[in-house]
C-alpha cells in the first residue's frame, strides 16, 4: 500500500459499518472500526444462535454489497429466517390481504446471521470491541485529522474504564440514531415520528403456539387498525418477533402510560394490552393470543418511541468526515428499506475511498469522494424516505387497513423479469 494511505476510523459495527469495513478489507484498504459492545460470544444477543428479526436483501442494494464483499456464496447457504409472504388482516383477524411471496427476489437473512457473515470477512484485528466514543474534534498534533476519545469499558462490572485517544484521517459514522460522529457534521436531532413500539418475541413458534404460527404465516403479518397496528415477522430459529405499534402524541407517552414500565413485569403489561379499552381489548382473539404469548415468552421486552429525520436531512460537507446508515437518514421501519439503504451507503462509499487510495490517497481526492457520496446519497434517500413516512401515514390512518391493501394490491404481482 502506498505510504499516503489514510488512517480510517468507522464508527459503530451495524450493519452499515460491518458492510463498509468488509468492503474495505476486500479491497485491501485498512480501517480500524469502533463498537462499544464487548466482543460477541455464542449468548450475546448478535449471535445467529440467538433468535433474531429477519431482513429481506434487494438486489440493487444489501445482496450487491454482499456480492462485492465477495460473500454471496456464503450467503446462499446460510437457512433462510422466514419468506416473503406477507398476510394484512383488520383487528378482528379477518383476511384482506395475502401474497404468497412466490417469485420474489428478495431473499430474507437473520439479522445475526448478517451481523456473524459481515464479520467473518473482517480481520480480527481490525475491530475493537468495548470502545465507546467520547468526542471526536480536529486534532492539533500532528498525528492525523480528527481526535477521537473513547472510554474503554472493562469486561466485567469490576473493571473501571479507562480513557484513550487516538487520531485518524477519515472518520465514518455507523454510529445509528443518536450517532456521537454526527456531531462533527451538524447538531440536528431526530425528531419523534409520531409512534412508538413495544417490541415482543415467541421462541420456537411452530411448536409452542402452532395456531399462531399459521395466523402469522411464514413472513410478515400486518393487523392495522384504531391508529394501531400488531406486526408480525418470522425470524431465525422458528421464532417470531411481535411488534406493537401505537400512534402517540409525544415521545413520553410510553412513559405516562405506564407501558414502559409495565414491559418489566410481563404479566401487568399483558393485562394492559387485552384488557385496557384504548389498546386491544376488542381486537381478535387470534391477535390477542399473539400478544399474550409474546408477553409469556419469558424473552426481554423493549418499548421505545420511534424517531427519525425530516425527508430533506442534509449537512454542510465537512472534509475528512461522513455518516451513513442510520446516522444519516434515520426512518421508521414502514418500508423496509433500512438496512438496505445502509448497506448502499457502504458499497457507495467505498467505490469512491478505493478510487481515492488506489490513486494516491490524497487528501484533496478523499474529500472530493466523500463530498460526492453525500450528495449521491441525499438525493437517493429522498424518495425512500418520503416513501416510508406515506407508508406510516396509510398504516395509522382512520380507514387502515383499506388503505395499506390498496398501497400493497397497486405493486402488482413480480413481473417476469423478476420470475425469470
Amino acid at each position: 500500500m502506498s505510504s499516503k494511505t489514510p488512517r480510517i476510523a468507522i464508527i459503530g459495527a451495524g450493519p452499515a459499518g460491518l458492510t463498509l469495513a468488509s468492503l474495505l478489507a476486500h479491497n485491501s484498504i485498512p480501517c480500524t472500526l469502533f463498537d462499544l459492545r464487548p466482543p460477541p460470544t455464542n449468548t450475546s444477543p448478535t449471535s445467529p444462535l440467538v433468535p433474531s428479526g429477519s431482513l429481506d436483501l434487494h438486489a440493487e442494494s444489501g445482496l450487491l454489497a454482499l456480492e462485492k464483499c465477495g460473500l454471496l456464496d456464503k450467503f446462499e447457504a446460510l437457512n433462510r429466517a422466514g419468506s416473503e409472504e406477507c398476510i394484512i388482516t383488520d383487528k378482528s383477524g379477518e383476511v384482506k390481504y395475502s401474497d404468497d411471496g412466490q417469485g420474489g427476489q428478495r431473499p430474507e437473512i437473520a439479522r445475526n446471521d448478517l451481523t456473524h457473515l459481515l464479520l467473518s470477512a473482517i480481520p480480527e484485528q481490525d475491530v475493537k470491541w468495548n470502545h465507546k466514543l467520547l468526542l471526536c474534534d480536529k486534532s492539533e498534533g500532528n498525528g492525523g485529522r480528527f481526535r477521537l476519545l473513547f472510554s474503554l469499558l472493562p469486561d466485567s462490572e469490576n473493571g473501571e474504564a479507562i480513557e484513550k485517544e487516538e487520531d485518524f484521517d477519515v472518520v465514518i459514522g455507523s454510529d445509528g440514531a443518536w450517532s456521537r460522529t454526527r456531531l462533527l457534521l451538524t447538531n440536528e436531532k431526530p425528531h419523534f415520528s409520531t409512534v412508538s413500539c413495544i417490541t415482543l418475541t415467541i421462541p420456537s413458534i411452530s411448536t409452542t403456539y402452532p395456531q399462531l404460527a399459521a395466523i402469522i404465516g411464514s413472513g410478515s403479518f400486518y393487523a392495522p387498525s384504531d391508529r394501531k397496528a400488531v406486526i408480525a415477522q418470522r425470524g431465525s430459529l422458528d421464532s417470531a418477533r411481535i411488534y406493537v405499534m401505537l400512534s402517540a402524541p409525544s415521545e413520553s407517552y410510553l412513559v405516562t402510560s405506564s407501558l414502559s414500565s409495565a414491559a418489566t413485569l410481563p404479566s401487568r403489561l399483558k393485562k394492559m394490552l387485552l384488557e385496557n379499552e384504548g389498546l386491544f381489548a376488542h381486537w381478535g382473539e387470534g391477535i390477542k393470543s399473539l400478544l399474550a404469548a409474546g408477553c409469556d415468552s419469558g424473552v426481554e421486552i423493549s418499548a421505545n418511541p420511534l424517531f427519525m429525520f425530516p425527508i430533506d436531512f442534509s449537512w454542510q460537507h465537512v472534509p475528512g468526515a461522513t455518516v451513513i446508515g442510520d446516522a444519516a437518514h434515520l426512518m421508521t421501519p414502514f418500508a423496509g428499506e433500512g438496512v438496505n439503504c445502509a448497506m448502499l451507503d457502504a458499497f457507495e462509499l467505498s467505490r469512491g475511498l478505493v478510487s481515492a487510495v488506489k490513486s494516491g490517497g490524497a487528501v484533496e481526492d478523499v474529500d472530493e469522494q466523500l463530498e460526492m457520496f453525500e450528495n449521491a446519497m441525499w438525493k437517493r434517500m429522498k424518495p425512500v424516505s418520503q416513501e416510508t413516512w406515506d407508508n406510516l401515514q396509510v398504516i395509522f390512518a382512520e380507514d387502515a387497513p383499506g388503505g395499506f391493501v390498496r398501497v400493497m394490491e397497486s405493486h402488482g404481482p413480480p413481473s417476469e423479469e423478476e420470475e425469470a
